[in-house]
Formats: C-alpha cells, structure tokens, sequence
C-alpha cells in the first residue's frame, strides 16, 4: 500500500500560526495585568471619594479630616438656667440727681439755704476718692458746696447732704461726743455726724465714709440736737 503523499505547511502558514499565537498571548497578559485600582463600578468610586484624607499639619504630623464638611452643633444651655444679660450701670444725669436731692431732702435732712450741689471733679476739693460714685461737700466763703462724680447712690447723696448740714450746724461738743462714740472708724467728727443724721432721717447706715455705724439712739441724739447753737 502507497502511502499518500503528505503536504508540507508553507512560510506563509507558519507565519500566521506564530501571529495567531502572539495574538492569543497578549490578550491573555492584558487581562492578567488590569491593575486592582480601576473601579469596576460605580459604587465603589462612591467608596474612595468617601475615604478618609489626610492633611499634614504645620508640625508635619498626619490631622485627619473627612472630606464631608461635618455639621455645626450649637451650644446647649442646661434647662432652668437661662443666659442672664450683663447688667450696665446708668450713666449719672443731672435729671436722676435732682430726685435724689429731693429725696434726701423730704426725709428731713436739711443742708441749709447757703448750700448748692453740681458735678464735676471731686478730687480737686477733697482728693482722690475711689468708687463709681463719689461725692465731695466744702465749705467757702459762708457757702457750701457738694460736688458728684461717677453714679452717686442715694445712699451717698444722703451722706453728702447731711455733712452740709453738720457743717452748716453741729456744735464742737456735738461733734466731740459722736467723734467719741465712732472710734476712728469714721473718716471724721463731721463724717460720723453725718451718718447719724441719715440713720435718723432715712432710716438705713449710709456706709459712705468708713465702717462706722450709728446706733439709733445716738442717731435720735444729733437729730435733736443738731442746731443746737450752744
């Protein structure tokens, strides 16, 4: 038996089976290669866009900050204690002084027809006094003057009336037997006479020039005999 004759592969064919082979190779490599960071969908770049970032400091230390701005939360107040409103001392006018004048003056205090009141600076007739109000009385020429600064309390304006008064009345042994009874603790004789005359008159301890305190009785004392001319 004759065997057939067998046909050799040509160049030609040998050439496309190697580019054929290639081919398959390369699309196998490609597939094999894809990098993991490609997103495959688009829930997963919605995951990246949400990842944590990291902002390096000016102490080149790592601060981590979301990407998503975060939202502002407002200051919680406990229930029951309400932000109170700074309380701001009035300005002194001459349309609230002149009520406290006339205040003082209804309840008895009487710092006599030479006496007059304005304000100004009290230091230039008394010296520096401290506080935010302040007030100075002194005696001139047969007058006498009280001077206001800052905000005056009624409880100064009754104190600075009253030292008019004494000044104006008191008699040395009037002045002697108070001054005795103070102590010391009052800045002066006409000081601690004065605050008898508004513990008597207005009915409260002034607390304008020391610590000092006049009981009621001494206080009934120099209301009695404060025009004394004796």
């Amino acid at each position: 038996m004759v065997d057939a004759p067998r046909t050799r592969p040509t160049n030609f064919s040998r050439l496309a089976w190697v580019v054929a082979v290639a081919i398959c190779s390369g699309i196998i490599a490609l597939t094999v290669s894809v990098p993991d960071n490609v997103p495959s969908s688009p829930t997963a770049t919605h995951r990246a866009n949400g990842a944590v970032r990291h902002v390096v400091g000016k102490a080149g230390q790592p601060v981590t900050s979301p990407t998503a701005s975060a939202t502002p939360v407002a200051a919680s107040v406990p229930s029951g204690h309400a932000l109170a409103p700074v309380a701001v001392a009035p300005l002194a006018t001459d349309t609230t002084l002149p009520a406290l004048v006339s205040d003082v003056e209804a309840s008895g205090i009487d710092p006599g027809s030479n006496w007059n009141w304005s304000t100004g600076t009290t230091s230039t007739y008394c010296g520096p006094i401290s506080g935010a109000g302040t007030g100075c009385t002194y005696g001139e020429a047969g007058l006498e003057h009280t001077i206001f600064a800052g905000v005056p309390t009624l409880a100064l304006v009754a104190h600075e009336l009253a030292n008019a008064e004494t000044q104006n009345d008191a008699v040395p042994s009037l002045l002697h037997e108070v001054a005795t009874a103070a102590g010391g603790t009052s800045w002066s004789p006409t000081d601690a006479v004065a605050s008898c005359l508004v513990e008597h008159f207005m009915g409260f301890e002034d607390d304008a020039a020391g610590t000092w305190q006049c009981p009621t009785a001494l206080a009934a004392v120099v209301a009695e005999n404060i025009h004394d001319t004796y």
